[in-house]
C-alpha cells in the first residue's frame, strides 16, 4: 500500500504536471494495476452490494444520475368516492421519497415502455396483472419484482435519459402530492442567502424552475446559466438547532440534495420538509455554482449577471470563513474590493486562494489513512479533500484529483451506505478509498458534475454548439400535454416557445456528461469513468 505521506499535499504545492510517457503509463496501469481495497473483501463481505456504478460504456451517450427503488408500499383511498382502498407502491428516486403509485399505473408505465423501447429493454419483465386480490405476501412479492424492473430499466440510459420516462417520473409524484392548488411561490436563496421569489405551477420541473429563475435575474443566456448554476435542496449545519427561516447572517447552507428534472422542486421540498425535517430542521431551496475550475470562471467574468451571483457566494464563502486560511496583505486586498464593491477583483483575489470553490460536506467516516478514520470533506477545484488528523491531533489534508480517478461506485453493505472511488495513488496501483456517509448520491453528483466540466472543457465545444449537437441527437418527436397554461393574471414572465425551450430531457443541465459520462445501476463489477482517459497533461 502506498503510504499517506505520498498521497498528502498541502494547499501551498503548485499541482503536478505530466509528461506523454506518464499518460501511457496511466493507460498501462488501468489494465494491469493492483488494486487495494483493504476494507471491503467480498469473501468477509457477503452482503456487499454495489448500487451504482459508472461507465462510459457508450461514448457517444450522456446521462444524469438515476437510482430507483421499491422499499415498501401503504394504503390508500380513491379520490373519486374517499371509501375505497387500495395499495400504492413508495417510489424512492436517488435515495428520497418521490412518490406513493398504484399498479395500475406502474403496468401502463411498462407498456409504454415496451411500445417505445421494446428492441432496447434488456431485462426481467413487469410483473403481470392479477385478476384475484392479491394478499399481503403477494403485494410484497410484486413489489419486489417491480423494484426489479426499475433498476433494470435505469440500466439503459438511452430509456432512462429519454424525456417521456422523464415525464412520467415527474407525473407520478405530481399525481401522488396531492396538490390544492396548481399556482404557487417558491422561495430560492442566492449564494449570500438573499430569498427571491418566483411564481410556478407545482408541476413546474426542475428545468423549467432553473429558466423561471434565470429570466428573473436578469440572465440573456438561459442555457450557459443552467450550466454553471444547480437547484440544491439544503439546510443549516447544526442538526440541533431549530432553522425556521434563512437570512444572510445565518446562510450557511448544507447540501442535501441536488434537484434533477424528473421532479418538481416545489413538491419535493414540500415532501421533505414533511418526511425528513427533524427537530424544526427545515430544507430550503438554494442556487449554488457549478464551477470547479478557475479558469472557467474567468472566463465568464465579462458578463454583468455571473459576476454578480459568483460574487454573492464568494462573499458569503468568506463570510463563513470557508476560504480561510488567507494571508494578511491578500485579506486586506479582499477587504478593500468589498468597500469599493470591486466585484471583479474580488472574484480575482479568490482565485489565488487554493480554498475557493467548495462545497463542505457532513463530516463522515473514511477507510484512509486506516479504516475508522474520522474526516472532514469537501469537493471543489475539481478534486476530493479529505482533512484527517495525525496521531498528534493536527490536521492532516489528502487531494484526490478527478483526473486520477478510474471509478466511482455508491456499495450497501447491511444498513450502512458507503461512497467509494478507486484512485490512482501510483503507478500500476489503484486503492479504493471508502466514505461512509449518508450524503453518498450528493457525493457521485457533484463528481459527476466535476466530470463533465472537464470534458467539457477537452472537447472544446461553446455552451450553444453542445446543445444544437444534443437537440440534434433527440429527433423531432412532440407530444401534446395536458398541462394546465399558466395565469395570465399571475406576475411570472412566460417564456416563448416554452414546449421547445423547456428541454424535458434534461441536456442542458449543469452537470451533463456531454457523450461521454453514464449512469447505471449495477449489481456488477465497478465500472470506468470516462474523465480519467480523456486526460491531458495540464489536467494530471
Amino acid at each position: 500500500m502506498v503510504s499517506s505521506s505520498a498521497m498528502a499535499r498541502t494547499y501551498g504545492d503548485k499541482p503536478s504536471t505530466s509528461s506523454m510517457e506518464e499518460d501511457l503509463e496511466i493507460e498501462v496501469s488501468m489494465r494491469n494495476a493492483s488494486i487495494i481495497d483493504h476494507q471491503y473483501q467480498s469473501e468477509q463481505h457477503k452482503d456487499h452490494k454495489v448500487l451504482n456504478a459508472f461507465n462510459p460504456t457508450d461514448k457517444t451517450s450522456y446521462s444524469d444520475m438515476i437510482h430507483i427503488d421499491v422499499p415498501d408500499t401503504r394504503t390508500l383511498v380513491e379520490r373519486s368516492d374517499g371509501v375505497t382502498k387500495y395499495t400504492a407502491y413508495n417510489i424512492h428516486i436517488n435515495g428520497w421519497y418521490h412518490g406513493s403509485v398504484r399498479f395500475s399505473h406502474l403496468y401502463e408505465f411498462a407498456e409504454l415502455i415496451k411500445q417505445k423501447f421494446s428492441q432496447r429493454y434488456k431485462g426481467p419483465e413487469f410483473p403481470a396483472k392479477k385478476l384475484f386480490k392479491l394478499d399481503p405476501k403477494a403485494i410484497d412479492e410484486r413489489r419486489q419484482k417491480i423494484a426489479k424492473y426499475f433498476q433494470a430499466m435505469v440500466q439503459h440510459p438511452e430509456i432512462a435519459r429519454h424525456y417521456i420516462i422523464e415525464k412520467k417520473l415527474l407525473g407520478f409524484q405530481i399525481d401522488s402530492f396531492r396538490a390544492t392548488s396548481q399556482y404557487v411561490s417558491l422561495d430560492i436563496y442566492l449564494g449570500n442567502g438573499e430569498k427571491t421569489t418566483i411564481k410556478c405551477l407545482v408541476s413546474d420541473s426542475t428545468m423549467e424552475i432553473m429558466r423561471i429563475l434565470a429570466e428573473k435575474l436578469g440572465f440573456h443566456n438561459k442555457d450557459e446559466f443552467i450550466y454553471h448554476f444547480g437547484l440544491f435542496m439544503g439546510k443549516g449545519r447544526d442538526p440541533t438547532v431549530a432553522c425556521y427561516s434563512v437570512t444572510p447572517d445565518n446562510f450557511n447552507p448544507l447540501l442535501t440534495r441536488f434537484l434533477r428534472n424528473f421532479e418538481s422542486p416545489f413538491v419535493s421540498l414540500s415532501t421533505a420538509n414533511q418526511k425528513y425535517n427533524e427537530n424544526g430542521h427545515y430544507n430550503f431551496l438554494c442556487i449554488r455554482k457549478l464551477i470547479w475550475d478557475t479558469r472557467i470562471e474567468e472566463s465568464i467574468l465579462d458578463d454583468g449577471v455571473f459576476v454578480d451571483m459568483i460574487y454573492r457566494q464568494a462573499v458569503q464563502d468568506y463570510k463563513n470563513g470557508n476560504l480561510a486560511p488567507i494571508k494578511d496583505d491578500l485579506e486586506y486586498k479582499m477587504k478593500q474590493c468589498m468597500q469599493r464593491n470591486d466585484k471583479i477583483m474580488f472574484l480575482r483575489n479568490c482565485h489565488l486562494l487554493p480554498t475557493y470553490s467548495y462545497e463542505i460536506l457532513s463530516p463522515c467516516s473514511c477507510d484512509y489513512p486506516k479504516p475508522g478514520t474520522p474526516c472532514e470533506i469537501k469537493f471543489g477545484r475539481r478534486q476530493v479533500v479529505l482533512t484527517t488528523q495525525d496521531e498528534f491531533g493536527n490536521p492532516k489534508t489528502s487531494l484526490f484529483r478527478a483526473t486520477r480517478i478510474r471509478v466511482w461506485r455508491i456499495t450497501q453493505i447491511m444498513e450502512k451506505i458507503s461512497f467509494q472511488f478507486e484512485y490512482l495513488m501510483a503507478k500500476d496501483t489503484f486503492e479504493w478509498i471508502t466514505l461512509d456517509t449518508d450524503q453518498a448520491i450528493l457525493m457521485s453528483l457533484l463528481l459527476q458534475s466535476i466530470g463533465s466540466e472537464i470534458l467539457y472543457e477537452h472537447n472544446n465545444m461553446t455552451i450553444e454548439q453542445q446543445v444544437m449537437k444534443e437537440k440534434q441527437s433527440k429527433g423531432n418527436y412532440v407530444e401534446k400535454t395536458s398541462k394546465l397554461p399558466r395565469d395570465p393574471k399571475k406576475p411570472i414572465i412566460v417564456l416563448k416557445n416554452a414546449v421547445e425551450e423547456t428541454d424535458p430531457l434534461g441536456v442542458m443541465e449543469h452537470y451533463h456528461n456531454y457523450n461521454r459520462m453514464l449512469t447505471t445501476i449495477s449489481d456488477g463489477i465497478p465500472q470506468r469513468n470516462q474523465a480519467f482517459t480523456d486526460i491531458t497533461n495540464d489536467d494530471l
